[in-house]
């Protein structure tokens, strides 16, 4: 009996210090495993649906923003064998849509901070939609002695608004993220653009950076530009806990007028991976 705890023991040990914890998925163009769920507490819930496709809605942050969205990896351009940044790397290209019904959510607000959103405004009834394109590559490919590392993703797309009423009197929130985030809904489109840096600090962290820039209209109108710098850290034998901590910093204009943020951010998240079944007589029998 002491020799078969010593041995599990050793097996957790060796499995949480050598094993190389994975890159966080959820900002590139990669999608979480097949029949897997990544529930989190305050970033959308994912689930895998194939190999190549997940969806995922914000279920648990707010339940008065109801949404959902589908990720899908679209194409892989293998690596070249000669010389060349891009001709050496694997590329992957992927989709990201989601749609969205904020209402509920701009209502509540009314209700409980005017000086957000004055309670002699009529919110719109309005549908909003992301579309986005990104492309993700390793910076620095896997070896015989080291790990791949520096997983690297640029990333563009669109948002716009469906106005289900067209009676609505709702001026844009006066504030950083919120300005762009309701501005959309009001007869025009955010574009936008980033790059993220996803890369290994030893057996434990992983170290997420990104830099995004928002534009109100096409061309280049008011403006936000937005960072974010989270370090990721994974519990448990088989890697089923990740707590993330870090910070977002926006700096932008609205009306003309310069506005900076700095809004500090933590989550939790469980992986939970669906077992297979197979049909054996009249049940079905999990496979372990």
């Amino acid at each position: 009996m002491k020799k078969l705890l010593i041995f599990a023991l050793l097996f957790f040990v060796t499995d949480f210090v050598k094993s190389q914890i994975p890159f966080q998925s959820r900002p590139t163009a990669f999608t979480i495993d097949k029949r897997e769920f990544e529930i989190s507490l305050f970033s959308p819930t994912r689930y895998g649906v194939g190999k190549k496709t997940e969806v995922f809605s914000s279920i648990f942050a707010d339940w008065k923003l109801p949404n959902a969205g589908v990720k899908h990896l679209w194409y892989k351009k293998p690596s070249k064998n000669d010389n060349g940044f891009f001709r050496e790397r694997d590329i992957f290209f992927g989709t990201v849509h989601n749609i969205n019904y904020p209402t509920m959510l701009f209502k509540s607000i009314q209700d409980h901070k005017p000086d957000y959103i004055s309670d002699t405004c009529t919110v719109p009834n309005v549908v909003t939609m992301r579309n986005e394109l990104r492309v993700s590559f390793l910076l620095k490919k896997r070896t015989s002695c080291n790990p791949s590392n520096f997983l690297f993703t640029l990333r563009t797309g669109i948002k716009n608004s469906f106005k289900i009423s067209k009676d609505a009197t709702m001026p844009p929130v006066d504030k950083m993220i919120w300005y762009r985030e309701t501005v959309v809904c009001l007869d025009t489109i955010v574009w936008f653009a980033g790059v993220d840096l996803d890369f290994h600090i030893g057996d434990y962290f992983n170290m997420l950076v990104d830099c995004d820039f928002y534009s109100v209209d096409w061309g280049v109108k008011d403006f936000s530009v937005e960072n974010k710098i989270f370090l990721y850290a994974y519990f448990g034998m088989r890697r089923r806990v990740m707590i993330e901590a870090g910070v977002k910093f926006a700096y932008g204009t609205i009306y003309g007028e310069n506005k900076f943020l700095a809004l500090p951010m933590i989550d939790f998240s469980y992986f939970w991976k669906l077992k297979k079944k197979r049909d054996r007589g009249l049940f079905p029998e999990n496979m372990f």
